[in-house]
């Protein structure tokens, strides 16, 4: 595959001594790495030490050990595990992609470690720059931010004062939006907002079921039902378009068009929430993806780009003063989330018949196998592109959780996502190879085995 083209705005990568003595350091880090390992002891005493300090479990007893290649990752410990949940999806590329690690070196030796919205760098504006291309003509600005929570915050932000006066928010049952204050309460899972003090300026409408042919009806229902509870109190209303920790839950098109097209006539705004979904779905924006552009009049990015921010139309511009903060990012952060968007784009992971749409193909016959062999053991399946998730056993959290832990002991970080049912998630590199797949089905297939041998269930 012919390499991937730079942005060309000075950058540094473009002189051989760098890209040299970058990828010598990369070099000498890798083979150190390699040769220190924690001894058991020292391990299971470092994870102890991290889970005191933090005030509770790991969800698993993983220390990274700074290497890895693809799917798989290094363990503190020296041991390997496949890696198919990528940070809660954060690691795009995978674990060691010596391009993203050139960059994010040469952005590390930089000036500055982080930037601000004073006086930002290069990186800062090559990664608005890309975010605004992509996105298409409708979003005219992006305003950066170091979380994805951030970028929601700052999109709340921009509504109210938008709506002003109207002072609630509309969201989806299941739907997740962050942890701050304000975000905990959009979210519907009360254990996370459990001791707060709450507005109670949030109502939920019901998100698809691809069970139910009424669905989009009844969740138009219950919107009218809202607005005419409220009237000319709604901002906006959040559409998560995948919904992430519900349990990859996905809708058609038709659905959303419905739903944000009756906001727009009521004069509410449409925020859009791709922290999870952005370079996930088969194109970078998953708005686009479902033909959404007209719709849209926020939108907030984060996880795999390595960054975070909000995007949004000449016509949501905030008044000075709204949106600020001393850090804008890491100058690493940006320089490779930059970088990200490039291969995406120039390397054919885009599109139906992309690398991404590739991959979810794969997983897809290779879970539809190991059902055959395992019908009980795997239950309805969700999810798109690189966002693949399924029911395992009876749905339980408990067995989710112990055929979570299983995995693991064979060598496969998974992680949960719903309630009833709860799901096994997976977040893919998006490079994934068809070996570490069979890899991780290989291990799955160990894990629900396990499970069901030490529980006298059926498999």
């Amino acid at each position: 595959m012919a390499k991937s083209k730079r942005t060309t705005l000075n950058s540094l990568l473009d002189s051989p001594r760098v890209r040299e003595a970058a990828r010598a350091l990369i070099d000498a880090v890798a083979e150190e790495a390699s040769k220190r390992s924690l001894t058991l002891k020292q391990f299971e005493r470092a994870v102890r030490d991290v889970e005191r300090l933090r005030g509770r479990p790991l969800v698993y007893p993983a220390l990274l050990g700074g290497t890895g290649h693809g799917a798989w990752v290094r363990l503190a410990d020296g041991t390997q595990k496949l890696d198919f949940v990528s940070g809660i999806g954060v690691y795009g590329l995978g674990h060691g992609d010596p391009d993203l690690l050139e960059t994010a070196v040469v952005a590390a030796a930089g000036d500055t470690v982080f930037q601000g919205h004073l006086a930002p760098g290069l990186e800062y504006l090559r990664l608005s720059k890309l975010l605004l291309k992509h996105a298409g003509p409708r979003l005219k600005h992006a305003w950066l931010s170091l979380s994805g929570a951030i970028a929601n915050e700052n999109a709340l932000k921009i509504l109210f004062q938008k709506h002003h006066p109207a002072d609630r928010i509309l969201a989806f049952e299941r739907g997740f939006a962050g942890r701050t204050l304000a975000l905990a309460e959009i979210t519907d899972r009360p254990d996370n907002r459990e001791g707060l003090p709450l507005r109670g300026n949030v109502n939920h409408v019901p998100f698809y079921d691809p069970a139910d042919p009424n669905s989009t009806q009844k969740s138009l229902e219950a919107l009218d039902t809202l607005l005419r509870r409220y009237p000319g109190r709604f901002a906006a209303m959040l559409f998560e378009l995948v919904q992430g920790e519900g349990g990859f839950h996905t809708a058609p098109p038709e659905f959303f068009h419905t739903l944000m097209q009756h906001c727009h006539g009521a004069g509410i705004g449409v925020w859009v929430d791709e922290v999870q979904t952005f370079g996930r779905t088969g194109e970078l924006f998953a708005f686009k993806r479902l033909g959404l552009e007209r719709e849209v009049d926020l939108v907030t990015v984060g996880k795999m780009l390595q960054a975070s921010a909000v995007l949004f139309t000449k016509a949501y511009n905030p008044k000075p003063g709204l949106v600020a903060g001393t850090y804008a990012g890491s100058s690493v952060g940006m320089a490779v989330g930059a970088r990200m968007i490039e291969r995406l784009e120039q390397e054919g992971y885009l599109g139906p018949e992309g690398r991404v749409a590739i991959l979810a193909r794969r997983f897809e016959r290779r879970l539809e196998a190991l059902r055959k062999r395992a019908p009980r053991a795997v239950g309805a399946h969700s999810g798109i592109g690189a966002m693949q998730a399924f029911v395992p056993f009876d749905g339980s959290a408990e067995l989710a959780n112990a055929v979570l832990q299983a995995a693991y002991q064979e060598g496969l970080m998974l992680l949960t996502a719903g309630s009833n049912p709860t799901k096994l998630r997976m977040l893919l590199p998006l490079n994934t190879t068809d070996e570490e797949l069979e890899a991780g089905f290989t291990m799955l297939e160990k894990a629900c085995r396990r499970v069901a041998e030490e529980r006298e269930l059926l498999c």
